[in-house]
C-alpha cells in the first residue's frame, strides 16, 4: 500500500493526482492493499475486523467517486470498486453449508454479508445516477461472476497422473517454469487459469505431438477423461464443460 502523498513510484496520472486526492479526502487505501485477505486466512485478523476494513475501503472509494463527479464535466468517467470481489471471496462460505470452511456459528452473523454488500453498491449506484442527464450512458460492469469455491484441482498433476505429462528422472514435481518436465515424453501441459495446451511439434520448443490428427486425438482423450473426472470425496463430477479453442475463439490471432 503506497502512501499517496509520496508514493515510491507514480501511481496516478498525472503523478500529482494521488497527492491532491489525499489532500482532499485524507489518506486512502491504494491498489496495493485494497483489503487484506491473508491476515484472515492466517488467523491474524478475524472476520469482523477485516469486514470493517473492507467497508472502510468502500467508503473511501465512494467518497473519491462522488468528489470527482462533482468536478467532472464531460467525457468518460470510470470508477472501479474492487472490494466486492474481496468480500465475496472471503465471505461466500458462510452461505454454503457444504463448504469445508463453513462455520454454523459465524454463519449466523455473516451469512447476509454479501446481500448487504449489494445493497450498499445499489445505494452508491443511485448516488452516481444523480449526476446523470438524459444524454449520459451508464454502464455497470462486472469482470466476472461469483460462486462457491470448495475444492481445487491441480491440472498438471492430473495430466501427470493420466500420462499426458512426464517428469525427468528423479523429479517429483514440474517445479518453477516446468524445469522438472521431460518434454520429450510430454503431450500436454496446463498454464494459466484452466487452459491446457498440446505440446505441439513446430510450435513448442520441444514439441512432440504432430499437428492435425494426432493433436486432435490427444485433445479428444483429454476432454473425455476430464468430463469423467469425479471428486473422490463426494462422487460429484468436477468439470461441467471442456471447450476446444475453436469453439469459443475466432479471428486472425486464434
Amino acid at each position: 500500500n503506497f502512501d499517496p502523498m509520496a508514493p515510491a513510484f507514480p501511481i496516478s496520472y498525472p503523478p500529482s493526482f494521488s497527492k491532491r486526492l489525499a489532500e482532499r479526502v485524507g489518506l486512502y487505501h491504494t491498489l496495493g492493499q485494497a483489503g487484506d485477505t491473508w491476515a484472515l486466512n492466517e488467523g491474524r485478523m478475524d472476520e469482523e475486523a477485516v469486514l470493517q476494513q473492507y467497508y472502510q475501503v468502500l467508503r473511501e472509494r465512494e467518497e473519491i467517486m462522488l468528489g470527482e463527479l462533482e468536478r467532472f464535466r464531460s467525457g468518460i468517467f470510470f470508477c472501479y470498486f474492487g472490494i466486492t470481489d474481496t468480500i465475496q471471496h472471503m465471505f461466500w462460505r458462510f452461505g454454503d453449508e457444504e463448504h469445508s470452511m463453513y462455520d454454523k456459528t459465524l454463519a449466523g452473523k455473516f451469512k447476509d454479508t454479501i446481500p448487504d454488500l449489494y445493497r450498499r453498491m445499489d445505494n452508491i449506484l443511485g448516488k452516481a445516477m444523480n449526476y446523470m442527464d438524459e444524454g449520459t450512458t451508464l454502464i455497470v460492469l462486472s469482470d466476472h461472476g461469483f460462486n462457491t469455491f470448495r475444492r481445487a484441482v491441480h491440472l498438471n498433476t492430473w495430466l501427470f497422473e493420466n500420462g499426458f505429462l512426464q517428469l525427468k528422472g528423479g523429479a517429483s514435481e514440474s517445479e518453477e517454469f516446468f524445469s522438472g518436465v521431460d518434454w520429450s515424453k510430454t503431450k500436454a501441459y496446463a498454464l494459466g487459469l484452466g487452459g491446457i495446451y498440446i505440446n505441439q511439434r513446430g510450435r513448442e520448443g520441444e514439441g512432440i505431438v504432430e499437428p492435425g490428427m494426432e493433436a486432435e486425438r490427444v485433445k479428444a482423450e483429454i476432454i473425455e477423461k476430464l468430463r469423467n473426472l469425479t471428486d473422490p470425496g463426494t462422487g460429484q463430477k468436477v468439470v461441467r464443460h471442456v471447450y476446444r479453442k475453436e469453439e469459443i475463439f475466432y479471428g486472425l490471432y486464434i
